[in-house]
C-alpha cells in the first residue's frame, strides 16, 4: 500500500468538519468536505477553489 502524507491546515478538521472518509462500503475514493464559513453557490459555467483544510502529498513511487 502506498503512503500518503496528510497535513491538517484547519484546526476545525476532525471537530467541526469530519476527516475524509469512505461513505459506503466499496467506495472507490474518500469523500472530502468543504471548509466553508458560509454557503457557496456555484452556478453553471462558474469555477471556484473550494478549501478543504487539508494538504495531501502523494509521492512518486519510482
Amino acid at each position: 500500500m502506498r503512503k500518503i502524507d496528510l497535513k491538517i491546515l484547519d484546526p476545525r478538521i476532525g471537530k467541526q468538519f469530519p476527516l475524509p472518509q469512505y461513505a459506503t462500503e466499496g467506495s472507490a475514493g474518500l469523500d472530502l468536505r468543504a471548509c466553508l464559513d458560509e454557503a457557496l453557490i456555484v452556478t453553471p459555467g462558474q469555477t471556484h477553489l473550494v478549501p478543504t483544510g487539508l494538504a495531501i502529498h502523494i509521492g512518486d513511487s519510482s
